[in-house]
C-alpha cells in the first residue's frame, strides 16, 4: 500500500469514527433533553407525538398552556420552566387534556408576579412546592380530579384566599360561592405536609367528606384562617403534627369542630389557636392517638369532651398546657395514663365547681401533670392562684389522698382552706398538692406561715419519701417545711410557687441543680421576671453528721443555703 493510499485509509477511518461520536452525541443530548424545539414561546422536549414543556420565553403577562403544539400533545410541565418570566406572568390558564398530564416539583415556585391559575381538567396530583412562594398568587381553579395536593405546594402563598373547582363559578344566587374561600376539590383525598404553610390570607376554608389525610404543618401559621367546615360525614382519619397550629380557628358548642372519622392527631396539632372563639372541641370515639402538645396554649378553649368509651391508645404530654380558660373536661373512662404537663398551667380546671377526678383505670401521672400556676401579667383574684380539690376514684388501685390540715381564718368560721397531696397508694411519692378555698379565705394576715405537711389530726405526714417535679408548683405560701423521711426532690418542684425558703431536717436525699429553680431565668423571655420569682434558699433545722457536705453540694449548684435554729411558728 502506497503512503497516498494509506493516508486515503486514515482520513476515511477518522471520518467514519467521527460520525459516529457524532450520532452518539446527538443520541444523548436527545436522551437528555438537550434538545429542544420551539414554538409560540414555549420551549419544549418531543418524545414521540408527545412534548414537555421545559421553558417559557415569550412576553405573555396571561399565559395560555395550549393541548398541543406542532401537532404534538401537551403531556407536561418541567421543573422551574417558568421561573425565567418570574416577575411577569400574572395568570396561567392550562387547556391541556392529556388524561396523564403532570406537574414537576416547583414547576411554578417564586413566580412572585403571579395571581391567577386555572389547572388542567384532568390533572391528579399538583407536585411539591408547585406553587411555593407565589407570594402575589390570589386564587386557583382546582379540577375535582386532584387528589393529593403535595408538599409546600402553596406553602408561603400569603396572598391566596380562593380556591374553586370551575373556573365558571358564581358569587351569586342558588349556587353562589365566596370568592375569598378555599373550596378544595371534592375528588381530593390528602393535602400534603405543608402544603398551605403560612398561607396568611385564607380565612374560611370548605373541605368535603372524600379527604382522608391532613399532613404535619398542613396549614401552620395560616393567622387568619378562622371558619373551617368539614363536611358532617368527614373521612379525615390523620390529622398530622402542627397541622393547625397558629391558626385562629373557631369552634363553639352551637358550632363545633368536627372530625367524625379522626384515628389520629398529632404532636402540636392545634397549638397556639389564641383566638376567642376557639372555645369547644369535642372528640370521636374513633380516636386512638393524640400527640403532645396537641391543644396546648388554646387559650380560649374552656371545653373538650371525648367520648366515654374511646379507647386511647397513647397520649403524649402537656396535651393542654396553658389552656388556662379551661374548665371543662370528659376524659374516656378506660385511659390509662394522665402524662406528663397534661394540665399544667390550667388553673381554671381545677378552681371550679366540681373536684378533679382520677378515674378508676388510671395507672399512671406523668410529672406536672397538675402543675399549676397562673402566668405574669394576667390580673386574677388572689383565689385564682389555688388549686380545686383532686379526688381518686375509690376502685381506683394506684393513687391515693392524703387530707391534710385544714386551715380556718381567725373570726370566719364559714371559709376552710382544705387541702391534700396526690399520692400513691402507699403515700410515698408526692404527684400534686391541692388547695382551695374562697376569696373570703384569702387574707394577707395569713399569707406568710409556714407550710407543714400535717395531716386532718395535725402530726405530720411520715410516709412522704419522695417529692415529684412540679408537685408544689405555683403554690402561694411563702415558706414550706418538708418532714425528715423525705429522700428526694424532682426538677422545679416548687415551679413558679411563692415559696422563698424550704425547711428541713433531711439531708440524705437527691436531688438536681434545678430542684430549687422556681424559673429558668436564663431564657431570654425570661429576663423580665427576675426578682418576680426570687431565688429559694434551703435552710437546714439542725446539725448532724454530713451537713457541711450536704451544703457543699448544694453550693456547687448555686443554691443559697445554711443552718437556721430560730422558731417557725
Amino acid at each position: 500500500m502506497t503512503n497516498k493510499t494509506r493516508q486515503i485509509v486514515v482520513v476515511v477511518a477518522v471520518f467514519v469514527i467521527a460520525l459516529a461520536s457524532l450520532g452518539t452525541i446527538i443520541g444523548l443530548l436527545v436522551n437528555t433533553g438537550q434538545l429542544s424545539e420551539y414554538s409560540d414561546g414555549f420551549r419544549y422536549e418531543v418524545n414521540g407525538s408527545r412534548v414537555t414543556i421545559i421553558s417559557y420565553e415569550g412576553s405573555d403577562t396571561d399565559v395560555v398552556v395550549p393541548d398541543k403544539l406542532k401537532g404534538h400533545r401537551v403531556v407536561g410541565i418541567a421543573k422551574d420552566a417558568f421561573l425565567n418570566s418570574a416577575s411577569l406572568i400574572k395568570s396561567i390558564k392550562f387547556n391541556c387534556t392529556y388524561s396523564s398530564f403532570y406537574i414537576a416539583d416547583e414547576a411554578f415556585a417564586k413566580l412572585t408576579a403571579l395571581e391567577k391559575v386555572v389547572l388542567p381538567s384532568k390533572l391528579k396530583e399538583i407536585p411539591y412546592g408547585a406553587f411555593e412562594e407565589c407570594t402575589s398568587l390570589k386564587s386557583v381553579i382546582i379540577p375535582n380530579s386532584v387528589t393529593v395536593i403535595g408538599g409546600n405546594a402553596f406553602k408561603g402563598c400569603n396572598s391566596l384566599n380562593f380556591i374553586y373547582s370551575n373556573e365558571n363559578y358564581l358569587t351569586e344566587g342558588d349556587n353562589a360561592v365566596r370568592n375569598n374561600a378555599l373550596y378544595l376539590p371534592t375528588s381530593l383525598l390528602e393535602i400534603s405536609a405543608s402544603a398551605f404553610e403560612n398561607c396568611t390570607a385564607i380565612a374560611n376554608m370548605y373541605i368535603s367528606k372524600d379527604l382522608e389525610k391532613i399532613g404535619d404543618k398542613a396549614f401552620n401559621g395560616c393567622k387568619n384562617l378562622t371558619g373551617l367546615v368539614v363536611a358532617a360525614e368527614s373521612e379525615i382519619t390523620s390529622i398530622g403534627e402542627y397541622a393547625f397550629c397558629d391558626t385562629t380557628l373557631s369552634s363553639s358548642a352551637g358550632t363545633p369542630l368536627s372530625f367524625p372519622n379522626v384515628v389520629t392527631i398529632g404532636a402540636h396539632a392545634f397549638e397556639s389557636i389564641n383566638t376567642t372563639y376557639f372555645a369547644y372541641m369535642e372528640l370521636p370515639n374513633t380516636v386512638t392517638s393524640i400527640g403532645e402538645y396537641a391543644f396546648s396554649e388554646c387559650t380560649s378553649l374552656s371545653k373538650f369532651v371525648m367520648a366515654e368509651d374511646t379507647k386511647i391508645e397513647t397520649m403524649g404530654e402537656g396535651v393542654f398546657q396553658g389552656c388556662t380558660a379551661l374548665r371543662n373536661v370528659t376524659l374516656p373512662t378506660e385511659i390509662k395514663e394522665i402524662p406528663a404537663k397534661t394540665f399544667m398551667g390550667c388553673f381554671r380546671l381545677l378552681y371550679g365547681d366540681n373536684d378533679f377526678v382520677i378515674g378508676k383505670h388510671v395507672e399512671s401521672i406523668g410529672d406536672g401533670a397538675f402543675a399549676l400556676y397562673v402566668g405574669m401579667g394576667e390580673k386574677q383574684s388572689p383565689a385564682d392562684f389555688m388549686r380545686h380539690v383532686i379526688t381518686v376514684d375509690e376502685e381506683n388501685e394506684h393513687f391515693d389522698i392524703i387530707r391534710l390540715e385544714d386551715s380556718r381564718i381567725e373570726g370566719n368560721s364559714n371559709s376552710t382552706y382544705r387541702q391534700g397531696l396526690l399520692t400513691d397508694i402507699g403515700g410515698t411519692t408526692i404527684y400534686a398538692y391541692y388547695g382551695s378555698y374562697d376569696s373570703k379565705s384569702y387574707s394577707p394576715s395569713t399569707n406568710g406561715k409556714t407550710f407543714r405537711l400535717l395531716d386532718v389530726e395535725g402530726r405530720t405526714v411520715q410516709s412522704v419519701t419522695t417529692v415529684k417535679p412540679y408537685a408544689f408548683a405555683g403554690v402561694k405560701f411563702d415558706y414550706i417545711e418538708l418532714p425528715v423521711t423525705i429522700k428526694g426532690l424532682g426538677e422545679y418542684a416548687f415551679y413558679k410557687s411563692h415559696v422563698t425558703t424550704f425547711y428541713t431536717s433531711a439531708i440524705d436525699w437527691e436531688f438536681t441543680e434545678n430542684t430549687f429553680e422556681k424559673l429558668n431565668l436564663n431564657l431570654e423571655e425570661d429576663k423580665k421576671l427576675v426578682g418576680t420569682y426570687p431565688e429559694m434558699e434551703v435552710l437546714l433545722l439542725q446539725s448532724k453528721d454530713g451537713v457541711e457536705a450536704f451544703l457543699r453540694k448544694l453550693g456547687e449548684y448555686g443554691i443559697p443555703a445554711g443552718t437556721y435554729s430560730g422558731d417557725l411558728s
